[in-house]
């Protein structure tokens, strides 16, 4: 494969990440990708995750079975609130007061140490009743 055809790849897969706000996983990437007409091979689709998450351009969440769910996000220093049925997210700025405070790396000598704060619930629409039969 071409470096151009790997960014164009790239390029098309952050795209596709930052559609809707949710987190998925590659294989649903993959789907998306491939019914937008554009054929990508599983292997392509998470070589591009696995740089887009190393560029610091999509987060990841990593679920109890070690499943990976996958989001551009915003530049700036963020924590998500993530709804436990269908994903949705909020991105919360990481210097929101109501967070912890304590940093381990203060009292237990730790460097470089990154925070991550995600913060799981069941969003509004998936909380309404669901009409049978309807």
């Amino acid at each position: 494969m071409s470096q151009d055809q790997q960014s164009g790849n790239t390029r098309l897969l952050l795209a596709v990440l930052g559609r809707d706000g949710t987190f998925i996983t590659a294989r649903e990437l993959h789907q998306r990708v491939h019914r937008l007409g554009r054929p990508m091979g599983v292997s392509t689709v998470y070589r591009a995750l696995r740089d887009l998450v190393r560029w610091e351009l999509v987060d990841v969440l990593v679920g109890e079975r070690n499943q990976r769910w996958y989001r551009h996000c915003s530049s700036w220093p963020h924590h998500h609130l993530v709804c436990s049925v269908c994903h949705a997210t909020v991105e919360i700025p990481a210097h929101t007061s109501a967070l912890p405070t304590w940093v381990p790396e203060e009292t237990m000598g730790f460097t470089d140490v990154v925070v991550r704060v995600t913060i799981t619930g069941v969003c509004a629409e998936c909380e309404q009743p669901r009409s049978c039969c309807g």
